[in-house]
């Protein structure tokens, strides 16, 4: 009896769920780097700027020991992310708590996640029976000589923002793409001093392409990179890499039926290797996305593509 009634007492928990403020982040990202994450400090700073309100920790004792984020992109969609506990504190409803919070904070609204295949039975029993496509997280070193570059791909590829496009040119190309208006995510994930975010312009002037490279002292992330073409995606990785040290480590989230990733790993077999899977999911129907026209997402933990 004594053993039950401290089982259960070891089980009941005094975490306190409140929003996350700036000060959290460091402790964040150290939950996220025991989980193998490859989640950089300016990653899980620009995703708490995108959306302050619906980022939430777990504190217990004064220290964080759980996150969990949740962006509403408009009145019918959003996407949840960063749900994670310490390893030592699972068990005690932590983790059942903060999806709650999240369940109050997104309301009726549809929610998309990125779910690693171990935890893919356990989501469809919360509620998210729509499965989609997969990607995989891809880390190492990228020779771009080897990359092969169509010679008749005729993009011109500038800074952005720059006097050749606007923000509003960028943003209505990404509606374009990601098919949901996510102005508020593109400001924050665009720019900032550790970004570098280039354009690719058709020979009319249109966008054809854009993507994003963040860089900081522990970590190089690179994404998303959306194009027109295979030969756009590619002229931009290369370009993106280029602003890189030589050797330096990329990581990327990429939808694994990519052919542009199947050549990249064929061809830096010894230098870049695939980390794990994760599945795209939704609680009510898809959000269809152009798969043709994805090489890398910006992060699983940030939006539908």
């Amino acid at each position: 009896m004594y053993h039950c009634i401290k089982t259960l007492v070891r089980n009941v928990t005094t975490a306190t769920i409140r929003h996350m403020r700036p000060a959290d982040l460091a402790e964040v990202t150290s939950l996220t780097e025991k989980e193998s994450w490859n989640l950089s400090q300016e990653v899980v700073r620009t995703l708490y700027e995108y959306c302050p309100e619906g980022s939430f920790i777990a504190e217990l004792q004064g220290k964080v020991v759980g996150a969990i984020m949740g962006f509403n992109m408009n009145e019918e969609e959003s996407f949840g992310g960063m749900w994670v506990v310490s390893k030592q504190h699972r068990g005690q409803r932590i983790g059942t708590m903060l999806l709650q919070r999240i369940k109050e904070h997104i309301g009726d609204r549809n929610i998309g996640i990125f779910s690693v295949a171990e935890s893919v039975e356990a989501h469809k029993r919360f509620g998210f029976t729509v499965e989609s496509w997969k990607i995989c997280h891809v880390s190492g070193i990228i020779a771009t000589e080897k990359i092969k570059l169509a010679e008749d791909c005729m993009v011109h590829v500038c800074a952005f923002p720059s006097r050749h496009v606007q923000f509003d040119d960028l943003f209505q190309y990404d509606t374009k793409i990601h098919s949901v208006e996510r102005e508020r995510f593109l400001r924050v994930w665009t720019q900032g001093k550790s970004t570098i975010t280039l354009v690719a312009i058709g020979r009319t002037g249109e966008i054809v392409g854009y993507g994003v490279i963040k860089r900081d002292s522990n970590d190089t992330v690179v994404g998303p990179i959306y194009g027109e073409t295979p030969s756009v995606m590619k002229t931009l990785l290369v370009s993106l890499i280029s602003k890189t040290t030589f050797g330096e480590n990329i990581n990327m989230s990429v939808p694994v039926e990519s052919e542009i990733l199947q050549e990249l790993l064929v061809e830096n077999k010894s230098t870049l290797k695939v980390l794990s899977e994760e599945t795209r999911m939704f609680f009510h129907h898809e959000v269809k996305a152009p798969l043709e026209k994805i090489f890398a997402i910006a992060s699983s933990e940030a939006g539908h593509c």
